[in-house]
């Protein structure tokens, strides 16, 4: 019986102990890590953005087996989400609450029998093209739960450390491969042509690639009707009229330049591109890599005070039918000078 009490009495001192602990312990946490990667902030932030992306450099993905991503149809930018499903880390899901340009991500992410947490991920761009990423996640204690926030750090710490050397290395893999192309200022005159406009989520056009492209091209040749062949004078080309990483949409005019009689109808508009100066790159390779160009353009700009165009311009030289090597698929990027 005097063995009981002593148990009783530790056990009651423990207790109290822990009550006491908890009454000086914060009541919620945050846990963040911050690394410096050598590649663009717009790099960084896409390996973040997209959903997608994140199978490649998950720190926790890669200590578990049975971790199993789904996604939904919308995985990239404010509203994307996804869920897991685990034997050993547990179900969950998260989302992306709200995007401010390419400055910061707000997430909420949501662990099976517990209260939500929330995730943030913070770009600044500094010098030498190089970009500060601070991962964190915080949240609220109960009472009875606040000592556990002494071990959050090092736990999801570590992993968030793991998470951003894994898209550092992606990152600054994928910077070493991007060639330096020579910008060209040219001349271009005038074109006439016919098109069709087409505003979408930048989610939309990742999904559909080639095929939207596609599609729309398919609209103005089914206009051109047997006469086609004759009357196309020039590559297809398409106009970005509109990219805005701050709402995720895009407009897009898909044009192919032709000398016919023909005028606009109700589904495509017969228009003239205006003579113009401005700054061209010849890209030879896959058309989801294009982007160098634009940014390398964008760079050339900055550094001779040169002023674009809200716009930008890509003529699809080759022939992806009679071509099969993407390393040889030529594309004109083009941005008129103001």
């Amino acid at each position: 019986m005097r063995i009981l009490k002593i148990v009783l009495f530790v056990l009651a001192g423990l207790v109290g102990l822990y009550l006491l602990i908890s009454l000086f312990l914060p009541s919620n946490f945050d846990v963040h890590r911050t690394i410096n990667i050598n590649g663009s902030k717009r790099a960084v932030f896409e390996q973040v953005n997209d959903f997608r992306n994140w199978e490649a450099w998950s720190p926790w993905l890669a200590g578990d087996s049975t971790m199993v991503f789904k996604y939904t149809d919308d995985t990239e930018g404010e509203g994307a989400s996804y869920s897991w499903t685990s034997e050993n880390s547990g179900n969950g899901n998260q989302q992306i609450l709200s995007v401010s340009g390419m400055d910061s991500i707000q997430t909420q992410i949501n662990f099976e029998g517990m209260d939500p947490a929330h995730g943030y991920w913070i770009f600044n761009e500094v010098a030498n093209n190089r970009t500060e990423v601070t991962w964190g996640f915080h949240g609220e204690l109960s009472f009875f739960s606040r000592i556990f926030g002494l071990l959050m750090d090092g736990q999801v710490g570590n992993s968030f450390e793991t998470g951003l050397s894994n898209i550092k290395y992606i990152v600054e893999s994928q910077k070493s491969e991007i060639v330096e192309r020579p910008v060209n200022e040219v001349e271009k005159d005038s074109i006439v042509y016919f098109s069709v406009t087409e505003s979408m989520d930048m989610a939309k056009m990742a999904d559909e690639g080639s095929a939207l492209f596609a599609r729309n091209y398919g609209r103005i040749l089914a206009y051109f009707g047997a006469s086609a062949d004759s009357i196309i004078s020039g590559p297809p080309f398409a106009i970005y009229h509109e990219w805005d990483e701050e709402t995720r949409r895009a407009t897009i005019e898909f044009c192919i330049p032709a000398q016919t009689e023909l005028e606009s109808s109700d589904e495509v508009d017969k228009r003239i591109l205006g003579s113009s100066k401005g700054l061209e790159i010849n890209y030879y390779g896959p058309y989801e890599l294009t982007g160098q160009a634009h940014v390398q353009i964008h760079e050339h700009a900055a550094m001779n005070d040169i002023e674009l165009a809200p716009l930008a311009l890509e003529f699809y030289v080759t022939d992806p039918q009679t071509e099969p090597d993407t390393s040889k698929w030529l594309t004109k990027v083009y941005y008129p000078i103001l």
